[in-house]
């Protein structure tokens, strides 16, 4: 082995593990404002349920809820299913995936 053949791939490891954790980064942090969002929504509609402004009819809400949930968790296996992350090649996968569970995990 020598060293031209090694230094790509260590490159593709380390460039995808750097990506990988700002990724993770930004994605926990898109995550926390939109789940911060969608609790004030839910909150101030049922703040003004209790108050008797309005009348939330709180099983379509869970309904609507349960949809969204339903076709964000479809739309992420027709991502997964394209088999993008198969062309990138094996250690820049592996690079991105650690980077990215450790960027979920930082911050």
């Amino acid at each position: 082995m020598n060293t031209e053949s090694i230094i790509p791939t260590v490159t593709s490891v380390g460039g995808g593990f750097f990506a990988g954790i700002i990724v993770g980064y930004f994605l926990k942090k898109i995550i926390k404002i939109i789940m911060f969002v969608a609790g004030g929504v839910v909150a101030l509609l049922l703040y003004l349920q209790q108050q008797q402004v309005i009348s939330v009819d709180v099983e379509k809400m869970e309904a609507s809820s349960t949809f969204i949930f339903n076709s964000v968790a479809s739309s992420f296996d027709k991502i997964t299913q394209t088999g993008d992350m198969a062309t990138l090649g094996i250690p820049l996968a592996g690079g991105l995936s650690a980077g990215l569970a450790i960027g979920l995990m930082k911050g």
